[in-house]
């Protein structure tokens, strides 16, 4: 009785483990995530995970999987939701004994990599390219929740800038202010090199005079 106690935790954490890991990726056949799964099992059985850790991931994961399945081209850009979501996956992962938490955090990582977004356009336009290179910068790098809350709001900014019937100067003020704010959280906030990189380039293809000088730093 008393071994069958002691297994009925264990039970619990394996039963949500698939589910909670599932919702971070579609259907198909993702090397990244069946590894992830099964160091997540490990790290259960190792004890290195809790059982209410791995029902904060499921929390998390859902909200990962429920921002992506309701991106629609057009609506305003929602970049604190994940954020905030990966935030909270990534103080789990810090948490997870030694023995097991380098591993998993690779896991995550991968994972996110090969999250898939909504089919979007084969050749997307600039503006498309800046948000998707957004999104990863905040995903893979550790600004702050202010920092992305500004990076969110200048790239709502730039779509307004096409559904409001501002004349030519206006529109063109209105570019370049919300490029410079993207620019400077980029210079300011803690994102991997290749990504702040990736993020001034495609303000720089924009347009506008006086651009984010995208190659002058990394």
């Amino acid at each position: 009785m008393r071994s069958a106690i002691k297994i009925l935790p264990l039970f619990l954490a394996m039963t949500m483990l698939q589910p909670a890991l599932f919702a971070l990726q579609a259907d198909a056949p993702n090397p990244a995530r069946e590894k992830f799964q099964e160091d997540m099992k490990t790290a259960v059985m190792n004890g290195s995970i809790t059982v209410d850790q791995v029902k904060e991931l499921k929390a998390n994961a859902d909200t990962l999987k429920s921002v992506r399945e309701n991106q629609t081209p057009g609506a305003p850009v929602d970049l604190l939701t994940p954020f905030r979501a990966v935030s909270k996956m990534k103080a789990i992962m810090a948490t997870v004994d030694p023995k097991d938490r380098e591993t998993l955090r690779e896991d995550l990582q991968a994972v996110l990599a090969n999250q898939p977004a909504k089919a979007a356009a084969a050749d997307p336009n600039p503006g498309q390219k800046l948000g998707k290179d957004i999104f990863t910068a905040v995903m893979f790098g550790n600004p702050t929740e202010s920092q992305v809350q500004q990076l969110q709001k200048s790239l709502n900014s730039l779509q307004e800038i096409k559904t409001q019937n501002q004349g030519p100067l206006q529109s063109l003020r209105a570019l370049k202010s919300s490029k410079s704010d993207i620019e400077q959280v980029m210079n300011a906030g803690s994102f991997r090199p290749q990504d702040r990189q990736a993020v001034l380039d495609d303000l720089n293809s924009l347009g506008g005079q006086g651009g984010a000088g995208g190659r002058r730093r990394l």
